[in-house]
């Protein structure tokens, strides 16, 4: 989980956004005058996979099979 400090004026600011980050698994350390005054983070069971490059990359095989999409789409889709 990433977390970031973010100003009181960001937040007032950017509460959109963070709203959206924060869905996406990041929590923010809110600082006031520079002293922490409170964390944002997601609630445990709304937290949603954020997936990497390295994700999809690790879907990837590999075949010797030229036209595998087609082999696919046709066992799948019936085409």
């Amino acid at each position: 989980m990433q977390e970031h400090i973010i100003g009181i004026k960001q937040l007032q600011t950017g509460l959109k956004q963070l709203t959206l980050q924060v869905q996406a698994g990041s929590s923010f350390i809110v600082v006031k005058n520079s002293k922490p005054v409170f964390r944002i983070e997601p609630i445990e069971g709304q937290r949603t996979k954020r997936y990497t490059l390295a994700d999809l990359k690790s879907l990837q095989f590999r075949s010797g099979q030229k036209n595998l999409s087609k082999s696919i789409d046709r066992t799948v889709y019936g085409i």
